[in-house]
């Protein structure tokens, strides 16, 4: 492995994913993670950009984005399954791996009026 490869493992437990900055415990299909979880207010400002919707007509939902070392989850999840994040259910739009780090995008979606 090279140095520069080395020097990003480390740095994604030391620091993306510290505790002490911005990392928390969760619970991710079952597995207690360090992880990053934020809102994906942007992909709402960018479907409204490109004159789309997110969701299909009629439903509604929440976005959530999670960042987690590969390594911490049994497997990488697949777009279209579900994935429960502390124990609320979620379906996988994307999951990207880049360099031992994954970018989970993930919905609830729900039928009724808004959010």
């Amino acid at each position: 492995m090279s140095a520069f490869k080395d020097m990003v493992e480390a740095d994604i437990s030391s620091v993306f994913l510290n505790l002490d900055e911005f990392g928390e415990i969760h619970n991710l299909n079952g597995s207690d993670c360090a992880c990053v979880i934020s809102s994906d207010k942007t992909d709402d400002r960018t479907a409204n950009i490109q004159g789309g919707r997110r969701t299909p007509e009629g439903l509604h939902g929440d976005y959530i984005t999670v960042c987690v070392k590969t390594t911490d989850l049994p497997k990488v999840p697949v777009q279209g399954t579900n994935f429960k994040v502390d124990g609320k259910r979620y379906t996988v739009d994307t999951c990207t791996d880049d360099m031992g780090m994954l970018t989970i995008t993930l919905g609830a979606y729900r039928m009724g009026g808004g959010l």
